[in-house]
């Protein structure tokens, strides 16, 4: 397809002769998002960026060269609120490929973003969520990442949304969030070794949790809590110690 529009970026680039070319690219993902339009494609070779990104367009992707060589590690402590990642409010259509998010408050943050991917990303060490959808981000897919290390691996107070393929490691709260969320699909994702593998809370309801994995947290593997209506169907949840529940409704 076309490639008008569309920009490079790399560590080795220029934020004073760069143009976005593959001869001359950026140096940085945000330098490219100045001149990003709806629908242009961000590549992004292998490299620390040290910035937050924020996406200020409607279908704009970015795409990494690989989620453990293209890593954002915003400047600051992960304890710093309001230090993300990867962060837009009110966008659609966007695209979040195997880039690597590390060292961020929150490390990919969509705010009322709807009909977007997070695809194949390596999220870790971030200081409060590694991937956040927050009320109003409704029907977005997020498949194949990995969200390890954090304080919670994937939260959504949000509905509408595919969760699938992810695996969630060793975070020290939750593994899989939900509150207050409606018709979520949430399948064939690894949730382990964290306090809690799949918790839903706070009224979720009519969401689907199938086939997915939740062992070997500290506390429970699948938990709902004040939630109602859901489909819990088909999953294994083993060796977690907290009370000896593997599933567990409250």
């Amino acid at each position: 397809g076309s490639t008008t529009g569309d920009s490079w970026t790399t560590t080795a680039g220029s934020g004073v002769t760069g143009l976005g070319t593959v001869a001359k690219p950026f140096a940085t993902i945000s330098q490219a998002m100045t001149v990003a339009t709806p629908g242009d494609t961000i590549f992004i070779d292998a490299g620390l960026f040290a910035e937050t990104v924020v996406i200020n367009a409607d279908s704009i992707s970015l795409i990494g060269k690989d989620s453990n060589a293209t890593v954002i590690d915003p400047p600051g402590a992960n304890s710093t609120v309001g230090l993300y990642g990867i962060y837009a409010i009110g966008r659609k259509g966007l695209l979040i490929r195997t880039l690597g998010v590390t060292g961020a408050y929150d490390g990919i943050r969509f705010d009322n973003v709807d009909l977007s991917y997070i695809s194949g990303d390596s999220i870790s060490a971030n200081g409060n969520y590694g991937i956040l959808l927050l009320t109003g981000a409704d029907t977005n897919t997020l498949i194949d990442n990995t969200s390890n290390f954090n304080w919670n691996g994937i939260y959504l107070n949000s509905n509408g949304n595919t969760v699938s393929n992810n695996v969630t490691d060793s975070n020290t709260n939750y593994g899989i969030y939900l509150t207050m969320s409606l018709s979520n699909t949430i399948t064939n994702n690894t949730a382990m070794s964290n306090s809690y593998g799949i918790y839903l809370a706070s009224t979720s309801k009519y969401n689907v949790v199938d086939n997915n994995t939740a062992n070997s947290n500290t506390n429970r593997g699948i938990y709902l809590n004040s939630s109602s209506n859901n489909t819990v169907s088909n999953n294994a949840a083993n060796a977690n110690t907290g009370g000896g529940y593997g599933i567990y409704l409250f």
